[in-house]
Parts: C-alpha cells; sequence; structure tokens
C-alpha cells in the first residue's frame, strides 16, 4: 500500500492525513455512543465520536463550520450516512452557535 504523504504529491486530489489516537472511554459511554450512532445512521462510533468533536470545535471557533470537512463528509458518505442527515448535522452545527465558548466558561 502506498503511504498518504506519497499518493498526495501525484493526486489532483490530496487527502488528508489522518492519525489514530487513543482514548479511554466508560463502558457507559460506549453503549451510549452505540445506540446514538445506530440511530443517527452511522455503522460504528468512530464517525459519531468525530462528529462530536466536529462540533465542539466548530462551536469555540465559530468562523468554522462543518460544511468546510469535505473529508469527513466523504468518509461519512462512504460509511453509509445518508446525505439528509449530514445535511442536517451541518444546519444544525452552523445554527447552534453558543454564545460562550468553551474558553470564556473555563475561566469562570
Amino acid at each position: 500500500m502506498i503511504p498518504v504523504r506519497i499518493k498526495n504529491k501525484f493526486s489532483a486530489h490530496p487527502q488528508k492525513v489522518m492519525r489514530p489516537i487513543s482514548i479511554r472511554l466508560s463502558e457507559e459511554m460506549i453503549e451510549l455512543l452505540g445506540a446514538t450512532s445506530a440511530e443517527l445512521g452511522f455503522k460504528r462510533i468512530q464517525g459519531l465520536i468525530r462528529l462530536y468533536i466536529r462540533q465542539g470545535l466548530d462551536r469555540d471557533h465559530q468562523d468554522y463550520t462543518l460544511a468546510h470537512d469535505e473529508l469527513f463528509i466523504e468518509t461519512l458518505r462512504k460509511n453509509g450516512v445518508s446525505q439528509r442527515i449530514i445535511d442536517e448535522a451541518i444546519v444544525v452545527t452552523h445554527n447552534s452557535n453558543i454564545t460562550h465558548p468553551l474558553s470564556e466558561l473555563q475561566d469562570k
């Protein structure tokens, strides 16, 4: 398999490099993520976790919208998430700006 960095040198449509990370979650949280991901049409919980992280980042960086993350959206499509759910998530995350970003809440 050719590494993504090498493919990108010769591709008209370069891919973003994704790196694996490790995170510890409680069994309860994993079960809730599994149930929620199934309800929302995700095949696995990883896509839902990425969506939640992206929503949090969007909230704290209001100049960015989920619609800009083309790689993430394409990955959702490839994993069977319907375009309707993707569009709904983009609208919800774009329209639900929190008045106090996380950085301000931490100072209190």
